[in-house]
């Protein structure tokens, strides 16, 4: 969220940080509440109330319950919500391996040929849409990549870290192969069991159990699902305060948001945003926060790409450019990645409407004028901007690779710097004790300039060295000796000379160590410019009442960012401190 200010600005800060993982949790706690019911009804023989879950009304008062529960967990404070993360994840855990391991010791093989049917036409909500086969697998990972998102989480929660420098790249990177791999076993399990056709997409591994006489298997992981789902949403709503907490401290929100209680948790933050939530939980339908939440995370990913992408653009030399060439460096530079992030949107698009999607078999003489044209040029226009999406990827390529040649010179040439400041003051301490032997009047009577001079000295490197405490505790030996010059001795000096060598050492070591630590993501820019491409081909597979959806959602952020974000923020108050400065 830092990086996304700092180099696309707070208006993008604000598309992202305004309920993206509130609605998240919202969508979760609708889509337990089907879960639940089922649950009830085919394990307990019971059904619920029906002014829980009017037949007739988008009112669902099951999924508000889950919300406000997950509010109050919070409000609770962080060790809390820890203890039951912790608890309900090893669960969860628990059952997706159950389902792992039955599953493939029942696993036929028949009934998994043909890995990938051919493709076919489908109706999906009274539309004809391709299913099965290549396109069918593009299409649907529109559908399964929900499940995957939640490892950026993790970096929201970056405060709560132990050096979160070194933990949160891992936790990141270990949450997504976790993530991925149970995921990819345990449906390979359930085409294992039962053939693709047969599967119920509503209650599909406990229909699978069942199908192969194994109906304790079937009630065991229902009753695992409903237990453990709702963990999802809790997560979610977890990390959205902690968003809001630093939007506020940055002026983006009112200050309500940053206010700590005494023990130290958000209190008023995750109150309000908890009352918000469970109002949509409530009243918004599931479709409509699946559809919000995947094309806003994609449009979030994409921000985040790209931030990315500038980040590593910024030059760690630029102070030794002039200010005129280093400001055309950086323009020059966000012109290519905006044209890349334009040119992969179009290129993403064209793909998935000219060539992936196909237009329905009955639509022939009535064909519209966007279908003919997709049919028509999409495969051309498609291939014509993904050349110059690759053309641009490559340009990025080759600033990057600059720009670290630069960086390795500008730290070359910072390392004779570090050893400088120490031999002088070794040199000072040597001609201080050749002087004391025969000279000790005259050393007294100069004692206090030599003490001014060398005490000048001192705060001139203590400001050059990276830790500045530490190398006035190791050099203030100098003074003492000053004042005690008789104590002085030969094995004094060479201990001090020791001492000083080994600080020198022991600080280029830390200074590697944490040059070592610090992540830097791996390749930059090839990467997060794939990721954008295939973020910008989900998007094009979102319905049109999707795309008012998230330009509703960009009004919602247009609005906050003029209304309040925009006079309020920590730069604009420093634009205007800077401005009557001048004055």
């Amino acid at each position: 969220m830092l990086e996304i200010k700092r180099t696309l600005g707070l208006f993008d800060l604000i598309m992202i940080g305004i309920g993206e993982y509130g609605v998240s949790s919202a969508g979760g706690a609708r889509s337990w509440n089907d879960k639940l019911t089922q649950w009830m009804d085919s394990q307990l023989g019971i059904q619920g109330p029906n002014w829980m879950k009017p037949l007739d009304s988008s009112i669902d008062l099951y999924a508000g319950l889950l919300m406000a529960s997950s509010t109050a967990i919070v409000l609770c404070g962080m060790q809390a919500g820890k203890w039951v993360i912790n608890i309900v994840t090893m669960t969860k855990i628990i059952v997706v391996l159950f389902i792992i391991v039955i599953g493939l010791l029942h696993f036929q093989l028949d009934k998994v040929l043909p890995f990938i049917p051919d493709q076919s036409l489908v109706e999906v909500q009274g539309q004809d849409q391709l299913a099965f086969g290549w396109p069918g697998i593009l299409v649907g990972t529109s559908a399964s990549f929900y499940g995957y998102i939640g490892y950026d989480e993790v970096c929201c929660l970056a405060g709560e870290a132990k050096n979160p420098a070194r933990n949160i790249p891992r936790a990141v990177v270990g949450t997504i192969l976790g993530a991925a791999t149970l995921s990819i076993l345990a449906t390979l399990a359930l085409v294992g069991m039962q053939t693709y056709t047969e599967i119920d997409a509503e209650e599909s591994y406990g229909n699978a159990f069942s199908s192969i006489g194994l109906n304790w298997a079937a009630s065991f992981v229902a009753s695992g699902e409903v237990l453990t789902m709702p963990v999802t949403s809790f997560i979610g709503f977890l990390a959205q305060p902690r968003v809001q907490y630093a939007m506020a401290k940055d002026g983006l929100l009112p200050p309500v948001f940053a206010h700590v209680d005494a023990n130290g948790n958000l209190f008023c933050g995750t109150l309000l945003c908890g009352i918000g939530v469970t109002l949509l939980a409530v009243f918004v339908p599931f479709h409509v926060l699946w559809n919000f939440i995947s094309l806003g995370i994609l449009v979030a990913f994409n921000l985040t790409n790209s931030s990315l992408l500038l980040v590593r653009a910024s030059n760690h030399t630029k102070s030794q450019e002039s200010e005129t060439k280093e400001s055309s460096r950086k323009h020059s530079h966000g012109a290519t990645i905006a044209g890349y992030f334009v040119s992969s949107f179009l290129a993403a698009f064209h793909w998935q409407k000219g060539v992936v999607a196909t237009v329905s078999i009955s639509a022939t003489a009535d064909m519209s004028i966007f279908d003919s044209y997709m049919q028509t040029m999409g495969p051309f226009v498609a291939a014509f901007f993904t050349v110059v999406a690759i053309a641009l990827m490559f340009a990025l390529s080759g600033t990057g690779k600059e720009q670290t040649i630069a960086a390795k010179v500008a730290v070359a040439k910072a390392k004779p710097q570090l050893k400088t400041p120490m031999t002088i003051v070794v040199s000072s301490k040597k001609q201080q004790d050749s002087s004391e032997t025969g000279h000790v009047s005259s050393h007294h009577r100069n004692l206090s300039s030599n003490r001014d001079n060398n005490e000048n000295d001192l705060e001139t490197k203590v400001e050059e060295m990276e830790r500045p405490k530490e190398f006035f505790e190791r050099t203030s030996c100098l003074e003492q000796l000053s004042t005690h010059p008789n104590e002085a001795t030969a094995d004094s000096s060479e201990s001090d000379e020791d001492e000083i060598e080994s600080f020198n050492s022991s600080h280029e070591n830390d200074a590697k160590k944490d040059a070592v630590s610090t992540f830097r993501a791996p390749f930059v820019p090839f990467a997060p410019c794939v990721a954008i491409f295939f973020n910008w081909f989900l998007f094009a597979q979102m319905d049109g009442t999707s795309v008012v959806l998230i330009v509703v959602w960009l009004l919602v952020a247009v609005t906050v960012y003029f209304g309040y974000s925009r006079h309020h923020s920590l730069a604009f108050q420093q634009t205007k401190y800077h401005q009557l400065a001048q004055h």
